[in-house]
């Protein structure tokens, strides 16, 4: 077994999974030095009521992802959908430090997370566990004292993409995968 000395982890709800994610994928796999990457869908984030699509669906459409890109440092974590409730995004890295023991823990989020950060479950002990790297978001500003992933701003967001969806256009649809197109489009 390949020893895991630093991982990233990128989170989130993928509802769904666009090719901004995938962007964020391939950059953190090129630019950071580290062992494994997991990406792992929340069955349901703390600070939403519902999600448009089954955690089981977008598990699937990772899973797609993750064998269309054939990246050995790539993994799929299923640990938050397993949990069948939302969960803190600390249980998460303690679990990974339990299993893995790493060194280092790089943390990938969005800008427009940074200012709802002391809001999350045990922030205060995350902050001690991981070191944040975050990808920007239009209009949001970046405190010096992060680290950052360089890469284009991401100019689509998987909440466009649902509005787009619940409209029944489909004007954003090339945002979206093609390895998973069709299954969303039937889905939806």
């Amino acid at each position: 077994m390949t020893k895991i000395e630093k991982i990233a982890v990128f989170g989130g709800s993928f509802d769904p999974p666009h090719l901004g994610h995938l962007e964020i994928i391939k950059n953190a796999l090129a630019t950071l030095e580290i062992d494994r990457l997991f990406v792992v869908p929340t069955f349901l984030s703390p600070f939403k009521k519902n999600s448009l699509f089954s955690p089981q669906k977008r598990l699937f459409w990772l899973r797609c992802l993750q064998e269309e890109l054939k990246e050995d440092k790539l993994s799929i974590l299923d640990y938050e959908i397993r949990q069948n409730k939302p969960t803190p995004t600390i249980e998460t890295i303690e679990f990974l430090s339990q299993k893995y023991h790493p060194k280092q823990i790089f943390l990938l989020l969005g800008s427009d997370q940074i200012q709802s950060l002391p809001k999350w479950h045990s922030y205060e002990k995350l902050k001690t566990k991981v070191e944040f790297v975050i990808i920007e978001r239009e209009g949001y500003k970046i405190p010096a004292s992060f680290r950052v992933l360089p890469m284009q701003k991401v100019q689509i967001s998987s909440t466009q993409l649902r509005e787009d969806l619940k409209k029944e256009q489909k004007e954003l649809l090339g945002y979206i995968p093609k390895v998973i197109l069709q299954d969303l489009i039937k889905e939806k």
